[in-house]
């Protein structure tokens, strides 16, 4: 068919509608967010189940570590040898105490689940180290105990018709030494699934999408942390905890050991004391060369239990595609980037086993693992893990939907001050403000769509 030898007005116009169109569209999403990792299930036992790639050999390791996450640790010594090591200090006596049923942690109210990250301002000195550990062995005494008081917000909430509130948390009953110069930054313990596919992501792909200049002008200037290796003996880009603290994946969880359940391990070997009490561990200062209380081969256990978890499958409703394009159109896509590739020559969890994912594949964890300025609302008491007090890691969105399902128990954000997924978006400033500012302009079926979008992960 020959071209017209004149455009009509009305044809530009549509020429204009498609293009603008093309632009904007993206391809639909799929449901199978952790690839090879996914499971389809709407059952609150999901994040409980292995990844379903593993053969019998591989559930029986998965097994294993599964049984030292979940059942609890006691002090030492004891007739279970390889269960004893707990303390002198600690937060919890297992990790489903604090990640129960491999979800987030609970509010202190609930049970254990949130921690406190200590900072000192100015000369002063910390008496009680980075973290806050309110449990202590029979016979000894806990650091002391988390306490709040409700603040409300006088920023960007104060504009609005239903006002945002957070916790400042404080130490109270402290035991070891003068709190004032101090501060305290609460911690909520994060769901577990898809560590295992987080720590298969490049270094190089980190360091890639790092901007932290804004060369590219967007507003956006999310930066890698460097952070060192113990197992690599080098420098590699922060991937895990709220401040990308850790590099790797076994490091998170040696540190979890070492500080929520104060058991040494191969990585941290040092007794969890507070400073001005270096030999509270009685086992560790008589002893001239001290095992650690979890072996290299549980450690290892531990980890691959952790990375291989299930990733539930997206959930498939209605609106999700059209609340997926609202969720690029209003750029929450910039920090929250939703696919990303894995690569074979990352991860290295347990040797003795080989890798279960040997091809890449493309996840969608909505994150670029990126460091980000998040505002002034959003910051912590004081820097910690040496970051800014503004700056934030992109929280990895998978799962959102289970962590949402019940309006009575949700708790998002770093210290679990959103009660829905509407607040956290409110809550979201600095690099977010503009797609904070872009959802509140949406009418309510377009703001629905993205919520439904959001809980459908």
């Amino acid at each position: 068919m020959p071209w017209p030898r004149t455009i009509s007005p009305s044809m530009l116009l549509l020429c204009a509608v498609i293009a603008l169109s093309a632009c904007r569209s993206h391809p639909p999403l799929p449901l199978d967010s952790g690839a090879s990792f996914s499971l389809a299930s709407d059952s609150p036992r999901i994040l409980e189940q292995a990844q379903p790639q593993l053969s019998m050999e591989q559930k029986l390791d998965w097994a294993v570590g599964k049984s030292f996450a979940n059942q609890a640790w006691v002090s030492a010594p004891a007739s279970t040898r390889a269960r004893d090591g707990l303390g002198p200090l600690f937060n919890a006596n297992s990790c489903v105490a604090c990640h129960q049923h491999n979800g987030q942690g609970q509010l202190p109210e609930h049970g254990p689940g949130l921690i406190l990250r200590i900072a000192a301002i100015g000369a002063n000195h910390n008496a009680y180290g980075e973290q806050l550990q309110d449990h202590a062995l029979l016979g000894g005494r806990a650091e002391g105990q988390i306490a709040w008081r409700d603040i409300a917000s006088s920023g960007q909430a104060a504009s609005e018709q239903t006002s945002l509130s957070h916790r400042q948390y404080f130490m109270v009953q402290a035991n070891y030494g003068d709190t004032n110069g101090m501060a305290f930054s609460a911690r909520l313990a994060p769901a577990l699934i898809g560590m295992g596919l987080l720590n298969s992501i490049s270094d190089e792909l980190l360091v890639k999408r790092s901007d932290p200049e804004d060369r590219d002008g967007n507003g956006i200037s999310g930066r890698v942390e460097l952070r060192w290796d113990e197992q690599q003996q080098k420098l590699r880009p922060g991937r895990f905890g709220w401040k990308a603290s850790q590099a790797s994946l076994k490091q998170q969880v040696a540190l979890a050991f070492s500080q929520d359940l104060g058991i040494r391990s191969t990585i941290y070997s040092a007794p969890n004391c507070p400073p001005t009490m270096p030999n509270c561990d009685p086992e560790f200062a008589l002893s001239e060369n001290p095992e650690p209380e979890i072996s290299a081969k549980l450690l290892n256990s531990v980890t691959y239990y952790i990375a291989n978890l299930a990733v539930p499958s997206i959930q498939k409703k209605p609106d999700l595609q059209m609340g997926y394009q609202h969720f690029i159109k209003l750029g929450c896509a910039d920090c929250h980037i939703p696919a990303t590739e894995t690569n074979t020559a990352a991860g290295g969890l347990q040797p003795s086993i080989a890798r279960i994912n040997t091809q890449k594949e493309t996840i969608y964890p909505f994150s670029d693992l990126l460091l980000h300025d998040m505002g002034p609302e959003l910051a912590d008491s004081a820097a910690t893990d040496n970051t800014p007090a503004t700056e934030w890691r992109t929280a990895p969105l998978w799962g959102l939907g289970m962590r949402s399902r019940d309006d009575t128990q949700t708790r998002l954000l770093h210290d679990g001050r959103a009660k829905s997924v509407e607040e956290a978006i409110r809550w979201h400033g600095g690099e977010a403000e503009r797609s904070r500012q872009n959802y509140q302009q949406l009418d309510s079926h377009s703001q629905t769509a993205l919520l439904h979008f959001l809980k459908a992960l």
